[in-house]
């Protein structure tokens, strides 16, 4: 039974890695890990305790160590600390099968709906390795089922054991929750701050840690009424994210086709190169390759 644990624990750390694989082994990550040896060198005393502390937060955690992570919190630590990729420890927890940790987490007050970088919430976690108990418990402590990651799925969506996905489509129907428009959420949301930043100035600000912008994402994604009234709103067509990316590469990358030509027509740079020197055009969806070279 051991074996058969530890086995089904590294399955579902290996599916979760290979969920990251954009940011494993990118700029972002390599910058990120640099980052973090800058500041444990040179930073102010006040910044590397913070650091020290949310790292030593996250082991402790990992390793289970409720003591040490309790005492870490009457210090101060953030329970909510992210790593570079937006995991905090609760996504850990459920992504290692940590029933105990989750529970103790959850209770301390951890963010039950914090999203990472890629907007999986700790019950996308969960319900992606299959760990039902854990599931039942997020979901009674008020996961929100609805909750979409930023390629728009649902926990159910990711789901893919057939138990997971009975237990979640119950849950979605119990609360009335209408998938569709929970799809399509993100876009609602962005459409209706890119109108606010029309009609009475000010920002929208980029993600904390990937540093995309509203544009980015808009352009990835292929949301052309929220791409309009970003570019209405002036904003920076050549943004770059942590990775050197534009909105131009994200576009490109993703196959938007009519993004991309929104963006030509609004005089984006269309030989920018990323941190690691590729144009758009490098990094282009095959599909894409031909009509890019031709704008």
């Amino acid at each position: 039974m051991a074996a058969t644990d530890h086995s089904r624990s590294e399955a579902a750390k290996q599916r979760r890695q290979d969920q990251l694989q954009r940011w494993l082994g990118s700029e972002t990550d390599r910058t990120g890990s640099e980052g973090r040896d800058t500041l444990s060198v040179s930073g102010t005393r006040r910044a590397k305790v913070r650091f020290a502390q949310g790292a030593v937060f996250m082991a402790a955690c990992s390793a289970g160590d409720r003591e040490e992570v309790a005492a870490l919190l009457r210090q101060g630590a953030d329970i909510n600390h992210a790593n570079i990729d937006g995991l905090t420890a609760l996504h850990q927890a459920c992504i290692d099968e940590n029933a105990e940790m989750v529970q103790f987490l959850v209770e301390s007050g951890s963010d039950i709906n914090r999203g990472d970088n890629e907007g999986w919430t700790p019950l996308h976690a969960a319900a992606s390795c299959g760990f039902i108990q854990i599931v039942k418990y997020l979901i009674e402590h008020g996961a929100n089922v609805g909750a979409v990651n930023s390629e728009g799925e649902l926990p159910l969506d990711v789901a893919t054991e057939d138990a997971m996905e009975r237990l979640l489509k119950a849950e979605i129907k119990k609360q009335g929750i209408d998938v569709d428009k929970s799809r399509k959420e993100e876009e609602r949301v962005m459409l209706q701050d890119a109108m606010a930043v029309l009609a009475v100035g000010g920002t929208l600000t980029p993600h904390p840690n990937t540093k995309a912008t509203a544009l980015h994402v808009a352009s990835a994604k292929g949301y052309i009424e929220v791409l309009k009234v970003l570019l209405q709103c002036g904003v920076d067509v050549n943004s770059r994210d942590s990775d050197g990316w534009t909105p131009l590469h994200a576009a490109a990358h993703w196959g938007q086709e009519e993004v991309c030509s929104l963006l030509a027509d609004n005089m984006c740079d269309m030989g920018a190169v990323n941190n690691v020197g590729q144009t758009p055009l490098d990094v282009a969806d095959e599909n894409l390759a031909d009509a890019l070279e031709e704008t």
